[in-house]
């Protein structure tokens, strides 16, 4: 699946123009990737940057090497492919060649991964009044933020940040499924709690 332009991002894309000589010329050619917008990419998921090009260019080069996964067309300067591993941002330096002229764009990449394998231990037993040792989750990559749906019993609260649940539950409840959700700009991974609060 091609990953549209405008989603969510992962991968980062920044381009600056970088003349030779600093001095403006005719036959320079000009160079740029869906107008010089971010474009998000994610491990797996297919992307195509087409370059806008203002000038003639005989052909394109980048270096170092792009994200696994990912290539760049010498003839055409598409860069396409589907990234295989997430990658830190790093500078790759596209260089466009024609008329005898040539400029470089340096572009800073990144390549990012939904979390996966939330887990916490399950179930959950808590008894009204008592506070709750803190259960920190499981889970494999980044996570921007940590939700739960339903709402948890009075007194229980989820972490947003760091994904742990604590709390002293002030009402009895129970037993009862909680969805807590791991989300990335990437995308994002659920685990079902199931969780009992009795009384005193």
């Amino acid at each position: 699946m091609l990953r549209p332009f405008g989603s969510v991002a992962a991968l980062v894309l920044l381009m600056v123009a970088c003349g030779d000589g600093g001095q403006a010329s005719l036959a320079t050619p000009k160079l740029s990737y869906n107008g010089s917008i971010p474009f998000p990419a994610v491990v797996g998921e297919a992307i195509v940057l087409t370059p806008a090009v203002s000038g003639t260019v005989d052909q394109y080069r980048v270096s170092p090497s792009l994200p696994s996964g990912l290539s760049i067309d010498e003839l055409s300067g598409v860069i396409s492919g589907t990234p295989t591993k997430a990658s830190s941002a790093a500078t790759y330096v596209v260089s466009a060649t024609g008329a005898g002229v040539r400029v470089t764009f340096p572009l800073v990449l990144s390549v990012t991964e939904p979390p996966s394998g939330l887990s916490y231990v399950n179930p959950v037993s808590a008894t009204v009044g008592v506070a709750l040792a803190p259960l920190s989750p499981s889970i494999t990559g980044i996570v921007d933020h940590y939700a739960v749906s339903p709402t948890l019993p009075p007194g229980m609260v989820l972490n947003s940040t760091s994904g742990i649940l604590s709390g002293t539950p002030s009402e009895a409840r129970n037993l009862a499924p909680y969805t807590i959700t791991a989300n990335s700009l990437a995308g994002n991974t659920r685990f079902i709690l199931l969780l009992t609060v009795t009384p005193a």
